[in-house]
């Protein structure tokens, strides 16, 4: 599990940089083409609209002609029943009103599917009211008198007012359907001026956030560099004293040891010869020895031989012995992890050890190594005076600073926690990764 906020914490790399940069400018790309699909499907429902009242006003404006067309047939027969007119005429007009009623009849059910289908059905029966009226004042083959013309110029009155509801109610729809798609475009242009100045506000944020979350980053690459640097360095510092340690322990110890062989073997007194043979081999044992603890200190053999846990548990009794602090080991690890991560493991616990001995005052130490749901977690307490886990001054010191490069190469993190009552834990976790030979 990692601690919270280990990102803050952890080093930047190209992914971390991405994993900030991509979702701000992906939702403001998804924002801008939500406001583009909105506007392209309004404008296209604008469209239908528009298409739609264009086709009913140019089919209600047509079926309007024609009935006033029809009407001026009406019209023209009303005129001539007044007058005298051949056998032939009167045929003719008869006729040009039973195609006037079958094109009202046409008109009515074309209008069917319109507001206005009841009005078109209603002209349809006055029509047909005043043709067969007409009808029959023109069989009768006698003029009309004006008394039997009041009921034909009253049909015909009505079939005009009729006419002209049909046109009014048309202006009346159309005026209303217009004003209606006017407030759909004006709609439309609210919300993409709303979306738009969203995207813009989002953009802006996006921007702000990614200025800072790439100063933030310029930031923490430059405290890693300093801390990269500040580890070389102390790398460098703890290579010329081992250096100079291990020159000290040649001359002083291995030096002095094989000198006093040389003189040994070197002395042609007669006398006490079996002495002198075991004084030799006195020195070269106490040499071996030297060489051995050098080689120790250099590097545990029983690390590479037996891995993490032998290496642990020879640290903590060298420990123990030179510090006279009590230390308590516990361990469940059952395999072999890779070489890096033990040797990485190993020096964490080393260094951590050494700031016991330096800083803590502390009287007892515990060291567990577990593993579990593929990570390895190492956990170093003491009971010392301990440190405040909230001042970010312990983690920029040299000692720690390689405890996390150490762990963060091993793909892991450090943390330190305060102990239960007094004290440090210090908290390593890293992916567990066997070695070839456990693996295999």
């Amino acid at each position: 599990m990692t601690p919270r906020n280990s990102w803050l914490n952890g080093r930047i790399t190209q992914h971390t940089v991405l994993r900030g940069l991509v979702p701000g400018f992906a939702l403001v790309m998804v924002l801008l083409g939500v406001a583009g699909l909105v506007a392209v499907r309004q404008s296209r429902q604008i469209r239908r609209g528009a298409a739609a009242i264009v086709s009913n006003q140019l089919t209600v404006t047509r079926l309007i002609q024609e009935a006033q067309a029809e009407e001026d047939t009406l019209a023209v027969t009303l005129y001539w029943l007044g007058t005298e007119e051949s056998s032939d005429r009167r045929s003719q007009r008869l006729q040009e009103l039973k195609e006037a009623d079958r094109s009202l009849a046409r008109l009515a059910d074309e209008a069917a599917r319109t507001p206005d289908a009841s009005r078109w059905k209603e002209l349809a029966a006055e029509t047909q009211l005043f043709s067969r009226e007409a009808e029959q004042a023109i069989r009768s083959g006698a003029p009309v008198s004006n008394q039997a013309m009041v009921p034909l110029i009253a049909r015909h009155e009505r079939v005009l007012a009729l006419i002209r509801e049909l046109i009014q109610t048309s202006n009346q729809r159309l005026i209303r359907e217009d004003r209606e798609l006017n407030l759909q475009i004006q709609d439309m242009a609210d919300g993409s001026n709303f979306l738009l100045g969203s995207s813009f506000v989002l953009a802006a944020a996006c921007a702000i956030g990614t200025i800072l979350y790439v100063r933030w980053s310029i930031h923490r690459m430059e405290q890693q560099t300093d801390q990269l640097n500040r580890v070389s360095w102390h790398m460098l510092q703890t290579q010329e004293e081992a250096a100079r340690r291990f020159s000290h322990e040649l001359h002083d110890e291995l030096g002095q040891s094989l000198a006093a062989i040389r003189a040994n073997l070197t002395y042609r007194a007669e006398t006490d010869t079996e002495q002198r043979r075991s004084d030799c081999v006195a020195l070269v044992d106490e040499s071996i020895a030297n060489v051995r603890e050098l080689s120790q200190l250099l590097r545990p053999v029983m690390l590479d031989d037996f891995g993490l846990e032998a290496g642990l548990r020879w640290l903590v009794e060298k420990f123990g012995q030179r510090t006279r602090i009590q230390v308590e080991f516990k361990s469940d690890l059952e395999e072999r992890l890779h070489g890096e991560i033990e040797t990485h493991l190993f020096r964490i616990t080393q260094e951590s050890l050494t700031n016991v001995a330096r800083h803590s005052s502390a009287k007892k130490v515990s060291i567990q190594l577990s593993s579990r749901d593929g990570q390895v977690r190492l956990v170093i307490e003491d009971n010392g005076i301990g440190i405040a886990t909230d001042d970010p001054r312990p983690m920029s010191s040299l000692g720690l600073v390689g405890m996390t490069a150490r762990a963060e190469q091993c793909g892991g993190w450090v943390r330190l926690e305060p102990a239960d009552p007094t004290g440090l834990r210090v908290v390593v976790e890293v992916p567990l990764v066997k070695s070839e030979e456990s693996a295999g």
